[in-house]
């Protein structure tokens, strides 16, 4: 039953598999990952294709909004770049800044894409909250030691999920 709760909608390699204007016919928001979805976790480099993804999204007048589980100043400079809202320590996957970002925007449920590369915390808050959830593959392996073995099985579950899709 978890398995199936934590399938996205769609796996992607690269913000260059998800069509902008595909999307934009039925989303108005994206909430998009930092940590190994924007930024690389090992080498602390921007996801340059990313971030134009990002900025083509916004010129559609569509809305992003980054949103992370942790703090670091990377995302700030990150979100000044794309001028972005931030928000750091979201209690994903039952984060209240949910509600908020619906009631900000006025959008519906079915009109939010989350992006991001974990299904635990991206993917469950995602769809707990009905929103269409998009599985990016990290940018590294390198994590912290307790995901380390959550992505071994996130690893497979991916790897189960892309048969099926």
């Amino acid at each position: 039953m978890l398995k199936r709760l934590l399938k996205p909608h769609r796996i992607i390699n690269s913000f260059d598999d998800l069509s902008v204007s595909l999307l934009s016919e039925t989303c108005q928001l994206v909430l998009v990952d930092c940590d190994n979805t924007l930024i690389n976790k090992a080498t602390h480099e921007f996801n340059h294709v990313g971030m134009d993804w990002i900025k083509t999204w916004k010129a559609l007048n569509r809305e992003a909004v980054l949103i992370s589980n942790n703090k670091h100043p990377l995302f700030e400079t990150l979100a000044k770049e794309l001028n972005t809202p931030l928000i750091q320590m979201a209690m994903k996957p039952l984060s209240p800044h949910y509600s908020r970002v619906l009631k900000r925007y006025k959008v519906k449920p079915s009109q939010v894409t989350v992006i991001g590369d974990q299904l635990i915390t991206d993917i469950l808050g995602g769809k707990l909250n009905h929103f269409v959830c998009v599985y990016h593959k990290p940018l590294s392996s390198k994590d912290v030691l307790y995901n380390n073995i959550i992505r071994k099985i996130e690893k497979k579950w991916i790897q189960s999920y892309e048969s099926t899709m």
